[in-house]
């Protein structure tokens, strides 16, 4: 199963000048794209997606980690730099080994505690349940 990684490429920090460019969102999605590059292995799993506006302002910089048939999660909070990218990769990672898409907690990096921002069911089960309807 195809994972997605949506990098909001519009977020901006708290204390970031509205005219500051690059955003910080797209120094993260930059930073994301020179990891994928690193990690052919991981790259062939993971398809990054730059999203603009994930709607997640106080939580910036926010990311989406997404997959058909997998709990998809929402975090935020993210400074975008070397660490952050080491905590994606690390989750990614996990998250592509799963079925379901629950990393048990005792695989989470460290970088992820305390960002999530929001779960939600995988897509299937939403099409399935629109169809008994």
């Amino acid at each position: 199963m195809p994972v997605e990684l949506l990098v909001c490429d519009t977020c901006r920090r708290e204390g970031d000048s509205p005219d500051a460019t690059p955003r910080a969102g797209a120094q993260l999605v930059a930073l994301m794209e020179r990891a994928l590059a690193d990690n052919p292995d991981l790259a062939a799993k993971v398809r990054l997606r730059p999203q603009s506006c994930l709607m997640s302002c106080r939580r910036a910089c926010s990311v989406a980690v997404r997959s058909p048939e997998r709990m998809s999660y929402v975090l935020g909070d993210f400074p975008p730099d070397d660490g952050t990218v080491e905590t994606l990769v690390s989750y990614l990672r996990a998250y592509a080994e799963t079925a379901n898409g629950i990393v048990p907690f005792k695989q989470w990096p460290q970088g992820v505690k305390g960002r999530f921002v929001t779960r939600m069911p995988p897509f299937a089960d939403a099409a399935a349940d629109r169809s008994k309807t």
